[in-house]
Formats: C-alpha cells, structure tokens, sequence
C-alpha cells in the first residue's frame, strides 16, 4: 500500500504534510521487489495457485499519474488504484486531511508554488484518470468522495459516498469499478455490508482489519513509508502479515 510519491522532497516542509516517498525511494522499492516476489494484477488474489504481491495506491493524488504511473510503466508492473473522487473533480479542491496538515505544520505560503501544488497535494485530473483508465496496467478503485471516517458516518452518508465515487468513475472511464478501499482503513459491518451490496467484488483495509468474517471484503495491506531494505524485508517477511491466500 502507498500513497502519494513525490518528485521530490523540501526539507523545509515538515514530513507529514508531505508523501513520506519520492520518486528514486520509491523506484529503489520497486527494485528491490523485483528481486524478491513476482507481481499480480487484482484479478488474480483469488488464485491459490499463483503468489505473488499486488501494488495499490490510496487517494487519487496527481503524482499518482505525473510520478508513478512512469516508473510502473518502465518496469511493466500493474498497479491498482483508489481514488478520493473530490479532487478529481476539482484537483485544487483539497482532501479534508491534506488541508489540516499544512494548517497543522504551518507550511510558509512561500513554499506552495504551483509546482509543489501539483506535485504533492492536488488530485490527478478528469482528463489524466481518463488517459490512466485506458492504460492496461492500471486498475482504478473507489476511496469514496470525501475520505470521511465511514464508520462515524449515518447509513445515508455511507451509500452516498460509496455508491456515489462508483458512478462517477464508470461513467468517467468507461470501465466497471469492481475494487474499494476504506479510507483511514476504517469500517465496520454496516459499511461493510454496503460494500458488498453496491457490488464492489472485493475491498482493501490497511494493515490491521477487524476481521468481521467477509475476507474477501476485509483484504489487509502492508503500508511502505521507507526505501531502506532491512525495513523491506521486516515488512514483506510473511511473519508481519500473513499471505492474502492464508485467510481467504
């Protein structure tokens, strides 16, 4: 599981109110995994036959296309990607999180140049989902609209936000939206069960899920936040997290 991949970092920006990766961390990442695992398209979790690992990417951020979408292509790797529909729509209208941070960290009006703008906050644009959605390495997934806290939200707000964000990325791309991920990983039964009733084929959490008994809605992922290879192989040892294949 990543998030946003910077081109590049600015040590005058605190490290939260920016992506923890930049580019050559996160190409040094894809190195290293090709070394180590063989690499899956979504469609293929269920094989119990074939193992290997899935790149996914949360929140729609324009770096996803500008920065990553390159490097997977380079490296012909497919990736799955859940986008926050809020700044797809309008990539200048910021997640409710992105703008707490610069708040938060006191980031100088100096520093955010339309540059930095695109290259760390802004979601990716309709025109850029549209030219990814073509793309037969990229999967694109719903995150909702908003990035609420779905488990504090009413049942309305739920189906709103799930079956809403679907809507418009099929209409948008064209493609059916099959994949969900839960913002903050969170959820519980209620959002779980709405998942599955606005026919989503499957949906991803984060490290830890609550293991409510639908696996196949409650697909945990290893979060990466660092290039350095001893915390690689912590991470994708097998002992932090057991394979997909082991609890579905």
């Amino acid at each position: 599981m990543f998030h946003g991949i910077s081109d590049h970092k600015i040590s005058e920006i605190d490290q939260n109110a920016q992506p923890y990766l930049d580019k050559n961390e996160f190409e040094n990442i894809i190195l290293w995994l090709k070394d180590n695992f063989s690499f899956l398209r979504p469609d293929q979790i269920w094989n119990p036959d074939k193992s290997g690992i899935l790149l996914t990417f949360d929140d729609g951020f324009q770096n996803n296309y500008r920065t990553v979408l390159p490097i997977l292509k380079r490296h012909n790797l497919p990736g799955l990607f859940f986008v926050t529909t809020q700044h797809i729509k309008n990539p200048r209208n910021w997640l409710h999180f992105v703008k707490n941070n610069l708040k938060n960290y006191k980031i100088p009006k100096a520093l955010l140049t339309n540059e930095i703008k695109e290259d760390y906050y802004n979601g990716i644009s309709e025109k850029q989902i549209i030219k990814m959605a073509k793309d037969p390495l990229v999967t694109i997934g719903s995150h909702t609209i908003t990035h609420p806290v779905l488990s504090k939200s009413s049942e309305s707000d739920i189906e709103n936000e799930l079956k809403e964000s679907k809507k418009y990325l099929e209409n948008l791309t064209g493609n059916s939206i099959e994949y969900f991920s839960y913002p903050f990983g969170d959820y519980n039964k209620i959002v779980l069960d709405c998942v599955s009733k606005l026919g989503y084929s499957a949906a991803f959490g984060i490290d830890k899920v609550n293991n409510l008994g639908n696996s196949r809605f409650e697909i945990p992922r290893i979060g990466i936040y660092n290039d350095s290879k001893p915390y690689l192989s912590a991470k994708l040892s097998g002992i932090y997290k057991l394979p997909i294949r082991e609890i579905i």
